[in-house]
């Protein structure tokens, strides 16, 4: 009851109640208000004139509205599986598919948004320059892989760092004790960033020591996803820990005034703890990830600890979301000019942040994605909890297969989301044809978005084969080369493949389905 109380006066709920009557307001002014009128007002009258041309007014205003985003949407340098379902349904229904397309259609940041991006660059970049002898002695150690990582480096500016430590964890229940191990750890910073915190074991301990150390002088603070979290934990988060002195943000709050930042969720999990830890990956802060109390089977995801001078990557990720809640930018100089341990590791590692189009309008962790399938010779193992992406992407994982690299994927056994599994399913027969195998996770629910390649190449991270992560949200996840936890990741990955059911090269999704997906795939960039 208290759940469902909170979930009633959320700002979700709000904000989607606010949504529904402008959409039932359009409805009516296009549909039925004339017939309204008819009934309700005499034929001649005056009142019913003048209505009727301030309708007309209304409508031809709309119209041309209609035109300006047509047009809009038709020069936008973007893949026309985007432009598409817009096109078509401006052309059928001009002024409703306007009005939607102003509150759903936006996927690129605010203006305010890419000023605030430009100046954090500004700030950090030249931490994670390269000296000509450096950048000659790295090109050569990455082989083959040295584009992958001057990829992401040229649209974040964020640098490829050598000799850390990283720690795989293939759980929840590995990785929450952990993170409570560190966080007691802390004497000068926590960072904290997660698109779901939800009340429960986990978050009632990182809060106590977080309040702790607050009042102990440590900077705390925690960015959350406003509607990741809507029913999830209180509204009043924020001041409730302000008054401990936890500097805590909603990332893109609900607002009653509906825009595109709808689409553009903060959907990353970063935890920095001073200059000792890093963690990213795919978990939330919430039980169901260390299996306690999980609807959907066993809860598979991963993260990683990061310790080394790649930390200062997560930072710079971090600060860039809490510059945008804030509205400053950060004193990068404060944070960034640590001298870290070089540990015997051998390998690469490179956390990165990902955006709405960013500043450079690229999807990065897509174009990661297809860059570790194009390195693939031998093969390239993937999990992923949702199958729904942009077709260059799909296009990818066959061209893989088809040039002979064993791709393998594996997706949920038990979905948290039918619809979008159905549609997932539907690209199955796609994918097989290739020759691409793919598995159903038996266990339950894998929330993980990892990806291994030829024990060389691996990436753990937040980024689903979605369009939801791939275009819209802010995301973020560490590429890694050579590092010896790789070995860690691939025995996880054929753990999860002996206990997941291969689906038949013969599969074909069921009639129902296939209709299904046929109407779904005219708002499937939306998913």
């Amino acid at each position: 009851m208290k759940k469902f109380r909170r979930n009633l006066f959320s700002g979700f709920f709000l904000f989607a109640f606010l949504l529904v009557i402008e959409i039932l307001a359009v409805l009516f002014l296009q549909f039925f208000l004339d017939n309204v009128l008819e009934i309700f007002l005499p034929k001649e009258s005056n009142i019913q004139l003048i209505v009727t041309l301030v309708l007309l007014g209304v409508r031809l205003i709309g119209y041309i509205f209609a035109i300006v985003i047509f047009f809009r949407i038709n020069n936008k340098m973007e893949a026309p599986e985007f432009k598409i379902p817009w096109v078509v349904g401006i052309l059928i229904f001009p002024i409703f598919f306007t009005f939607i397309y102003l509150i759903f259609g936006n996927h690129g940041l605010r203006k305010r948004d890419k000023i605030i991006i430009s100046a954090t660059r500004n700030a950090y970049n030249y931490h994670f320059l390269l000296t000509q002898k450096e950048q000659q002695r790295f090109d050569k150690e990455l082989g083959d892989a040295k584009g992958v990582f001057e990829y992401i480096h040229k649209t974040t500016q964020l640098g490829v760092q050598k000799n850390n430590h990283v720690t795989y964890y293939k759980t929840g229940e590995e990785f929450f004790p952990e993170l409570i191990n560190c966080l007691e750890e802390a004497k000068e910073f926590i960072f904290m960033e997660f698109f779901i915190i939800t009340d429960g074991k986990w978050w009632d301990a990182v809060q106590t020591i977080l309040k702790r150390k607050a009042q102990e002088g440590v900077d705390v603070r925690i960015v959350y996803d406003d509607m990741g979290c809507s029913g999830t934990i209180s509204a009043r988060t924020p001041k409730k820990l302000g008054a401990f002195g936890i500097k805590c943000y909603k990332f893109h709050p609900l607002r009653p005034i509906l825009s595109g930042l709808y689409n553009n969720r903060d959907h990353r999990k970063i935890v920095v703890i001073d200059h000792k830890y890093g963690f990213t990956g795919g978990m939330n802060l919430a039980d169901e990830y260390a299996n306690i109390g999980s609807k959907y089977g066993y809860w598979k995801d991963t993260m990683v600890k990061i310790e080394g001078s790649a930390i200062n990557n997560l930072i710079t990720t971090f600060l860039q979301n809490y510059n945008l809640c804030s509205g400053e930018v950060s004193d990068y100089n404060k944070f960034l000019n640590f001298d870290y341990p070089k540990y015997k590791e051998e390998g690469f590692i490179m956390p990165f942040g990902d955006g709405p189009g960013g500043i450079d309008d690229a999807l990065i962790g897509e174009q990661n994605y297809i860059n570790i399938l194009n390195a693939a010779k031998k093969y390239c193992y993937i999990s992923t909890p949702y199958l729904v992406p942009t077709y260059q992407l799909l296009d990818s994982l066959r061209n893989a297969a088809l040039r002979g690299v064993d791709v393998r994927l594996i997706v949920p056994g038990i979905p948290d989301k039918k619809a979008v599994y159905a549609v997932a399913k539907s690209n199955f027969r796609f994918l097989l044809d290739a020759g691409v195998k793919i598995y159903t996770y038996t266990p339950g629910f894998n929330h993980m978005k990892t990806m291994l390649a030829d024990d060389e190449l691996a990436f753990v991270g937040t980024i689903n084969f979605d369009f939801r992560s791939l275009v819209h949200h802010f995301e973020c996840g560490a590429t890694l080369y050579k590092n010896p936890c790789l070995v860690d990741i691939k025995q996880d990955f054929e753990q999860m493949m002996e206990v997941s059911h291969q689906v038949p090269a013969n599969f074909k999704p069921s009639f129902g389905t296939r209709s299904f997906c046929t109407l779904i795939r005219l708002i499937y960039p939306l998913l």
